[in-house]
């Protein structure tokens, strides 16, 4: 097997090692089931070697009583032999129905938990990893990716046991009986199997290729459906339609190159078969002739012949199963090996107060080499307000991301409450957080589900202060079901501002040290996101709050404010301090108020 499958499918060995037991019990039946297979053809040579010895006798006793006891003779022992081949026929299929059983269900397990494997690595690894690899391409990797690794776990593994261990049986066999008609008979199949290991690569090849355009292809289906109603809006359709064809044609194409290769190979094996009977025909009819052999051991080897056609018509079936499983598992270690940089060693689980200070902190996006920021240094005080402000790619929200270690700074340091925040427990330090993204996600469930997923024992009295405190409640009871109304995918069914409002109540509901609000009100009217910061002073006493904001309305109410700037701090202080400096932050006021 080439190096390129072997080093591919090596992940798969733990979980083959775990379910041993039941792939033994898989291989015992195959091979009990191969047994009875090979029974049959010895039965069939007693039967013709008994017909041929039988007939001479009951010709000679023509006209004599002895005739018909030679005649009964000859049918007890032919139904003798009928019945010996049901028998082994019914073994044959109960063992055959065990083995497939066996090999088959552990394959759909090995197939599940790998599955559970792959979405649990995809939750540990950091959003720099979502922003350089598609949506699609991760949902072909769990989804059709793992579909093809099924195929070969179930029919490749069921098919592939069955063929080899026919063959490591049969073939011994027909040369302890005749090893003159087992060599003629062998020496085709061994041409195919020489063959069928030079074409593997290929196949292999255009298998990658295949898994990789159909991952393109689910990609740009899922980017179409998520953005259709820009894709309507611009009257876009008929564009994004043919740039689909376009791709499903080269999908189509790579597929067809594969499908006529796998072509080719049935009617070569069919043909090489039929090689193999006519040389048992022609070499064992000369060996009839010289009296080496009898007509009985022909037909038993046309049997043999006709059993070592399935292993044989099924290599090239095997063969792209296993190609199209390597690739695609390939396609999958490539993504089980990426490690999440955002860890930490000491994992400290200290309780937090939420005093954070940036010290000379820059960061860079790696996937894009844009410097978000440089050298930033500020502090704010546990239980105070700070508003982040500037105009849109100043860096606002990468420092939101840094806070909750979605990234990591490249340069400088980050502590709370004076330790850094590359010392605390990850799960831990996100988990006395209150996040809310300007990219809302609200998930296909009931307003007050998406509400208590901050907080999951919350009862309905926090879910319903949560919602006041964000100024959505009255919204929630003009709703058909109230707090029991599904918001369809993304929350699909709110506008904007009740997207916005739910999800700041999910971060209000879990009262956290630090509340850091991303921008996440500039769906809301300007009365409404006073109000809601109001409330954070009321209710969230004790935490410290980030508001990162493009408007002045929304900051002019904190403790502190901090002008951005092409990623440096321009400016700093408090409202009336910044007004009066009438430098950025002035400026802004005064170009928002105008409009």
């Amino acid at each position: 097997m080439p190096h390129f499958i072997v080093k591919a499918l090596r992940h798969l060995n733990k979980y083959l090692f775990h379910h041993k037991y039941w792939l033994i019990a898989g291989a015992v039946c195959t091979i009990l089931s191969n047994v009875f297979a090979i029974i049959p053809g010895r039965v069939i040579k007693h039967a013709f070697d008994l017909v041929q010895k039988s007939l001479p006798v009951y010709q000679l006793l023509s006209g004599t009583g002895l005739q018909k006891i030679v005649y009964n003779t000859l049918a007890n022992g032919l139904l003798l032999c009928g019945g010996m081949l049901l028998l082994v026929a019914m073994l044959k299929g109960l063992f055959g129905f065990l083995a497939r059983e066996r090999i088959s269900i552990t394959g759909k397990r090995i197939e599940c938990a790998l599955r559970n494997e792959i979405y649990a690595h995809y939750q540990t690894l950091p959003l720099q990893f979502y922003r350089e690899n598609s949506t699609g391409d991760l949902m072909a990797r769990i989804s059709e990716d793992i579909t093809q690794v099924g195929m070969y776990l179930g029919p490749a593994m069921v098919f592939g046991l069955n063929s080899i261990l026919g063959l490591l049986m049969l073939i011994p066999y027909m040369f302890f009986i005749n090893a003159r008609l087992a060599l003629y008979t062998v020496l085709p199949v061994l041409l195919l199997a020489v063959g069928t290991y030079y074409v593997s690569t290929f196949m292999q090849t255009h298998a990658s290729a295949i898994q990789h355009q159909l991952a393109r292809l689910t990609s740009f289906v899922q980017e179409s459906f998520s953005g259709v109603g820009v894709l309507q809006a611009f009257a876009r359709e008929g564009e994004f339609t043919k740039a689909f064809s376009q791709d499903g044609n080269v999908y189509k194409e790579q597929s067809l190159r594969l499908t006529n290769i796998n072509a080719f190979f049935f009617p070569a094996t069919k043909s090489i078969i039929g090689l193999g009977i006519v040389l048992v025909v022609f070499i064992g009819g000369q060996e009839v002739i010289q009296g080496k052999s009898t007509p009985g051991e022909i037909a038993e080897f046309v049997m043999y012949v006709n059993l070592l056609a399935w292993p044989t018509f099924s290599v090239s079936f095997i063969n792209n199963l296993v190609q199209k499983a390597a690739a695609s598992q390939a396609r999958i270690n490539e993504f089980l090996s990426v490690k999440n940089p955002i860890v930490s060693e000491k994992a400290l689980k200290s309780p937090i107060q939420g005093h954070i200070a940036f010290n000379n902190v820059s960061f860079t996006y790696a996937n894009t080499g844009v410097k978000a920021l440089r050298s930033v240094t500020f502090q704010v005080a546990a239980g105070k307000s700070l508003a982040i402000i500037g105009t849109t790619g100043a860096g606002k929200s990468t420092m939101a991301q840094l806070v909750s270690r979605l990234y990591d700074v490249d340069s400088g340091k980050i502590t709370i409450d004076g330790i850094s925040i590359q010392d605390y427990d990850v799960p831990f330090l996100r988990q006395q957080l209150g996040y809310v993204a300007q990219d809302v996600l609200l998930f296909s469930d009931t307003v007050a589900n998406n509400i208590g997923w901050g907080k999951p024992e919350a009862s309905s009295k926090q879910i319903i202060q949560a919602a006041q405190l964000a100024e959505v409640y009255e919204n929630i009871q003009t709703f058909p079901s109230q707090m029991e109304t599904m918001v369809g995918e993304r929350g699909v069914t709110l506008s904007g501002g009740q997207k916005q409002r739910i999800a700041i109540a999910r971060a209000f509901i879990r009262h956290p040290p630090i509340l850091v609000l991303d921008d996440c009100l500039s769906a809301v009217d300007g009365k409404t996101a006073a109000d809601i910061l109001r409330n954070i002073k009321k209710a969230m006493v004790g935490s410290t709050t980030l508001i990162i904001s493009n408007t002045v309305s929304s900051a002019q109410l904190a403790d502190q404010i901090l002008v951005l700037e092409k990623g440096e701090i321009a400016e700093k202080g408090t409202h009336k301090e910044l007004l009066a400096h009438k430098g950025l932050y002035y400026a802004l006021c005064k170009q928002q108020h105008q409009q």
